[in-house]
């Protein structure tokens, strides 16, 4: 593979450097690999994003390797000693939006939640750069960064428990 911009700067305005610098490639690979490359060294065709030469792509195969690490799951319906499997933690919906007209030192951001019932459900940390949530019920997480810094200590926050949505407001530093 070339750097397409180099390509384009150094090797197409100049054939004769062109048939140079692949001429010199080709005679190293045969005399890298000798006869085993079968490289022909009058004919070249320059590739241009493409992986191969031809009408039709290679065939695609994916090998199946040994994982380490990961045991198979036998099962035996005589001993129903199941674990209860634990849910996976999803990102959940979010707005986070900058009134530039209206108070343009004010962020708000809502986090749609949905099967959180009550404000207890959940844990929210703010800090200057950052909102991180999780719910005890353990079904979303989110933690992103803002591209601004916030005022913690003006940080307000509030739950609807009809819409499932939290609400967080704040000033802008």
């Amino acid at each position: 593979a070339v750097n397409s911009h180099w390509f384009q700067a150094t090797m197409e305005p100049s054939p004769i450097f062109t048939a140079f610098v692949i001429t010199v490639a080709i005679e190293g690979l045969g005399d890298k690999y000798g006869e085993e490359a079968r490289l022909e060294r009058d004919s070249w065709t320059i590739l241009k994003n493409k992986k191969y030469l031809g009408d039709k792509a290679p065939p695609h195969s994916i090998q199946k390797r040994a994982s380490f690490g990961i045991k198979p799951v036998i099962s035996d319906n005589s001993k129903s000693t199941s674990k209860p499997v634990k849910s996976e933690k999803r990102t959940p919906q979010f707005k986070i939006e900058k009134n530039k007209k209206m108070n343009p030192t004010e962020i708000k951001a809502e986090v749609f939640l949905p099967g959180v019932f009550n404000l207890r459900q959940i844990e929210l940390s703010l800090g200057e750069d950052r909102i991180q949530l999780e719910t005890r019920t353990g079904n979303f997480y989110l933690d992103i960064f803002l591209p601004i810094n916030i005022n913690i200590s003006s940080a307000v926050a509030w739950f609807n428990n009809v819409s499932s949505v939290l609400h967080i407001k704040s000033s802008i530093d």
